[in-house]
């Protein structure tokens, strides 16, 4: 008689937070937790157990590119025990018939049809009506096995992920509970971490998202998440013109401020309507950011980089072209207040005529949080969506259409 060879699965051990949530579940959980506290990773800890029981389970993120990061973690996770890989489908088989599915809910009603033991929805706070995508579409998935769920996210103002979480608080909703845990409730970060942030992000966004809480609309914020969500798109159509605008940091130190890096196009509608196609600003050194705003530039055949020339203009130049010499830079000139500079560009967002392609978190944190009344210094993601929506939807040239390379 032959034994089957033992297999161990290390799964990462959780910290005492994550083991308390796990301990007090109920049917349906609600987690609210800030950025950095170990949400994905309790996500795919929490998958293990039907799988391993040979269980379907089923996985939704908000668009498909944050599902791509998801997954490489994932296979990581379960590669001794895979038997099936679909790299296309995003699904995993298992030895012992547990099967993950892992989905983006830019179209929730592809899982119609499919049947879980688990559902895990990651970062459902930025999930387009995710109270349609609960009730309609994943909800009657788990009727069968009488599944349960795990919603997982950092809030993103009073939208239905606040609502979910409402009812994990109301005592007449018994399948239901909810939790809300800071950053710091994670022991691997450090305090002196958060304490940084906390002196430099607007008190608004430390306590959405270090501090996990609930934030009301900001008084003097020049757009709301309601409406950058509304404007939300997963495709683009042919394009005009494209370009990267740059804010760069005055200072290059692992405490400065970050350089505002965003790519921006327009189509030839009447009206025309713009599009952000990405954002890649952080923390750089100058030779950091010029490669990350060429690489940009290239991946996007866009047609020039912009900066304020303001704000060493030269030096922007400068540096870019010693990285590549044929990328043009058009230099402009802020002849108005970063308010005044602003609020026409946040009309147009009102006028729903800028459209977010996919969910960019940082860009629309600084966005929703920032108030010029109380903070005269927009933040660098915002600085530069204000630069490049200004440079090609506040003018009138637009040359021949053309098609966005995929």
């Amino acid at each position: 008689m032959t034994t089957r060879p033992r297999i161990e699965l290390r799964l990462r051990r959780l910290h005492a937070a994550q083991r308390q949530i796990v301990s007090e579940a109920a049917r349906f959980n609600v987690l609210c937790a800030g950025r950095r506290f170990g949400k994905s990773r309790l996500g795919i800890n929490l998958t293990a157990k039907p799988l391993l029981a040979g269980d379907p389970v089923g996985w939704f993120s908000p668009t498909y590119k944050m599902l791509s990061e998801l997954w490489r973690e994932t296979v990581e996770t379960f590669r001794p025990v895979i038997v099936g890989k679909n790299e296309t489908e995003r699904r995993l088989t298992l030895l012992t018939g547990g099967v993950l599915e892992m989905w983006s809910l830019e179209s929730p009603d592809a899982v119609r049809g499919r049947h879980y033991r688990r559902v895990v929805i990651d970062e459902c706070a930025m999930v387009k009506s995710l109270l349609d995508a609960w009730n309609l579409a994943i909800r009657p998935t788990l009727i069968d096995l009488e599944g349960d769920a795990w919603f997982l996210s950092t809030p993103k103002g009073r939208n239905d992920y606040a609502t979910l979480y409402g009812w994990g608080q109301d005592p007449d909703e018994p399948e239901w509970h909810s939790w809300r845990f800071p950053t710091a409730a994670n022991p691997h970060i450090s305090p002196g971490e958060i304490e940084g942030m906390r002196r430099s992000m607007p008190a608004r966004a430390f306590e959405q998202e270090i501090e996990a809480r609930f934030i009301d609309e900001v008084s003097g914020a020049l757009w709301k998440y309601a409406t950058i969500d509304a404007n939300r798109v997963k495709d683009h159509p042919y394009l005009a013109r494209i370009v990267v605008a740059i804010d760069p940091a005055v200072t290059s130190n692992p405490d400065s401020d970050e350089t505002g890096i965003v790519a921006f196009g327009i189509d030839r509608s009447s009206p025309m309507h713009g599009y952000v196609l990405a954002d890649a600003s952080g923390t750089y050194s100058p030779d950091g950011w010029a490669r990350k705003a060429i690489a940009l530039y290239h991946s996007l055949s866009a047609d020039c980089i912009v900066a304020e020339a303001n704000q060493g203009g030269d030096m922007v130049r400068f540096t870019l072209r010693t990285v590549d010499p044929t990328v043009p830079v058009k230099l402009v000139h802020a002849s108005r207040g970063k308010q005044t500079r602003a609020e026409p560009v946040a009309a147009l967002d009102e006028q729903g005529r800028i459209h977010h392609v996919g969910v960019f978190p940082d860009l629309e944190m600084q966005m929703t949080t920032w108030s010029p009344i109380d903070d005269r210094d927009s933040p660098d993601r915002v600085d530069a969506r204000v630069w490049a929506a200004s440079e090609l939807m506040l003018r009138r040239e637009i040359p021949a259409a053309r098609v966005l390379p995929r």
